[in-house]
């Protein structure tokens, strides 16, 4: 068995070959089976359908989710994180995740890398939800099975909808300190957030009466949730962060 399956999704090569296929390679003492999952075509309509083509038969004993842009900064970084791991009891681990406002990473992202926040941290970190662009799992039928109960039809909040069944289920949802770059700036976004949004939101509201997350803090209470839902696109829309799709004639 690998210490590490890494699933990624990707749509442009030569990132994925840059960033994270060259980091995986340049990583010391530790083995990983890397999945790499062709999306040049835009031929998965969602992330959950693309990632689950990639589920199946993982070597790893623990199954990270990357974004094809991340790069690890240190040659033994998954070594470190893998026996760091192995002390803990989760059911998901992020390097960048969310308690109430407060965003919680080590992590540097963007072009000219800076980084996420001054929330930084020494250990594992309980939090609400962690962020997309890196998570861990255990390869085990539980937690892959929890990945297949998603609701998610769009590229968002697939790990945020994953840390709320863990929390449902008394899992722990940690953020760990990692030295990790994010190419990516993570603040653009198309009208399939807001939508993917209200449908966690319907779904999970019985348990939660908020979703805070690396891209909001959300009521779920629909009336509430549409309020803020209008405030924010207007100002993202002003931003130039919120991809809205042309009207066609």
């Amino acid at each position: 068995m690998n210490d590490f399956t890494i699933i990624s999704v990707y749509n442009n090569r030569k990132i994925l070959q840059e960033c994270l296929q060259s980091s995986v390679d340049s990583q010391q003492d530790i083995s990983v089976e890397l999945k790499l999952i062709d999306n040049t075509n835009n031929k998965f309509p969602n992330a959950k359908i693309a990632y689950e083509s990639g589920l199946d038969n993982c070597t790893g004993k623990y199954i990270i989710f990357s974004h094809q842009d991340i790069q690890f900064l240190d040659e033994k970084e998954l070594h470190n994180i893998f026996y760091r791991l192995e002390t803990m009891d989760f059911g998901i681990v992020g390097v960048a995740g969310v308690n109430g406002r407060d965003i919680i990473s080590n992590i540097y992202h963007g072009e000219k890398p800076i980084k996420v926040t001054d929330y930084n941290i020494t250990q594992e970190t309980p939090c609400e939800t962690v962020d997309e662009c890196f998570f861990i799992i255990k390869n085990e039928d539980k937690y892959i099975n929890l990945f297949r109960k998603l609701c998610c039809d769009s590229w968002h909040m697939y790990a945020v909808e994953y840390c709320l069944l863990c929390r449902q289920l008394s899992e722990n949802v940690y953020v760990i300190p990692a030295n990790i770059y994010h190419v990516s700036p993570g603040n653009s976004y198309d009208e399939s957030y807001y939508t993917q949004l209200r449908k966690i939101a319907k779904r999970y509201k019985g348990s939660f009466e908020r979703i805070n997350c690396t891209m909001g803090y959300w009521r779920t209470n629909p009336i509430r949730l549409w309020f803020q839902i209008r405030k924010r696109r207007k100002k993202d829309i002003k931003n130039g962060t919120l991809k809205v799709r042309s009207k066609k004639h």
